[in-house]
């Protein structure tokens, strides 16, 4: 079985999520059991997938073969992004979340459903770059949670705290032909599901829920639900939560670069897609290096 093994860091300084709450201790302890266990218990029971979540202790207190995920204020070159996940240049996972852009800490916009979401996506795919033909000459990424990405549910800490977590997708979203439920929140009949009509399709949702695509040919394009009145190749079907322009240093911004790079159609993709992930550093050093 797959383990992955996370470290969390606070580095808010005092920052409010909108409802004037900041990071604590407490809060974050409570993350990363709620989302330990969601991996640990229904996550892993489809995907086979284990994880260890623990809190930092101090700022450079990464173990070998851990990943860091930074909390922080704001995201300086990302305006108005919530939360990213990423691979070093060396190959080794991190994730970002800017608390400023959360509702909460707990809650249904809370910075436990950032946390959830980004590393149950890195569980999925941990290099961004796997992904599901729908035998129509469209490629779909294997992103576990855009397709459903408003929809959440709750998990309980030891203390009882109800800890707001991310919906994902089931295996049977992936697999052309299938028959649902094609999400978990639907599968285990939780208030709030919103099941997608069917394999590879996003589900209804008023301003988030989305997915990567891309045709076999290489051309590539969010496809966000209502973009793209009249662009055959690239048009739009949802909303992507986290802004409609993904920032350079986004798993969808990889996708796209990736994608785009071997291309020939290239110069039909919008002119602020083109150069997705052109420039893309490593912004955060991991391992043994300094994490301040």
């Amino acid at each position: 079985m797959n383990t992955m093994k996370w470290v969390l860091f606070d580095r808010t300084k005092g920052a409010t999520t909108h409802d004037g709450a900041s990071i604590t201790p407490v809060a974050m302890g409570q993350m990363a059991e709620a989302v330990q266990a969601q991996i640990n218990e229904e996550f892993a029971a489809e995907w086979g997938a284990k994880a260890e979540i623990r809190v930092g202790a101090s700022a450079n207190d990464v173990k070998p073969g851990e990943w860091a995920f930074i909390l922080v204020p704001t995201l300086p070159d990302a305006p108005g992004a919530s939360a990213y996940h990423d691979i070093s240049d060396k190959g080794v996972p991190y994730a970002f979340c800017a608390v400023t852009t959360c509702g909460s800490i707990l809650g249904r916009d809370g910075v436990s459903v950032d946390l959830s979401h980004e590393i149950l996506e890195t569980f999925g795919d941990e290099g961004a770059n796997l992904y599901a033909y729908d035998n129509a000459g469209i490629l779909h990424a294997m992103e576990m949670c855009d397709a459903v990405e408003l929809q959440t549910y709750s998990k309980l800490t030891r203390d009882k705290t109800p800890v707001q977590v991310s919906n994902w997708l089931l295996r049977s979203w992936f697999m052309v032909g299938s028959k649902g439920p094609y999400e978990y929140m639907s599968l285990a009949k939780l208030n709030g599901a919103v099941q997608p009509a069917g394999p590879l399709k996003t589900a209804p949702g008023h301003g988030g829920n989305y997915q990567i695509v891309g045709r076999w040919s290489g051309a590539t394009h969010n496809v966000f639900a209502k973009h793209a009145a009249g662009a055959a190749e690239q048009h739009i079907e949802g909303v992507r939560h986290k802004g409609m322009t993904p920032h350079w240093s986004s798993r969808t911004a990889l996708r796209l670069s990736k994608m785009v790079q071997t291309d020939p159609a290239v110069r039909g993709l919008p002119g602020d897609m083109r150069n997705f992930g052109q420039n893309r550093i490593s912004r955060v050093p991991v391992g043994t290096e300094r994490l301040d």
